[in-house]
């Protein structure tokens, strides 16, 4: 079942399937959000092992950054300092991506 947008340019750039965010989102309810922020640090950690793979440089988004950002930044606009360097880091991969077409 095709998801579109952000899951499968994850997918495609990532080379394998990755569990829906909805998904990740309902099992962190009872985990008070553990799960879904694990979840998005292993993609994080992901991206950032790509990103190195293509040669982009750093900054890059990582399994630290957001994992630490959002637990230990939540108090100073961290989860959004996380979500900014994850998007930019994939921005990065993608422009790359497409100059080696």
């Amino acid at each position: 079942m095709p998801f579109g947008g952000l899951q499968d340019e994850l997918e495609g750039i990532l080379g394998h399937e990755l569990l829906p965010y909805w998904k990740a989102y309902l099992l962190g309810i009872p985990t008070l959000f553990i799960y879904t922020l694990v979840w998005m640090a292993r993609i994080a950690e992901e991206l950032k092992a790509k990103a190195i793979e293509l040669g982009i440089e750093g900054p890059y988004t990582s399994w630290r950054h957001m994992f630490g950002w959002n637990i230990f930044g939540i108090l100073l606009l961290g989860p959004a300092v996380a979500t900014h360097r994850f998007f930019r880091t994939l921005n990065e991969i993608e422009a790359e991506l497409n100059r080696q077409r």
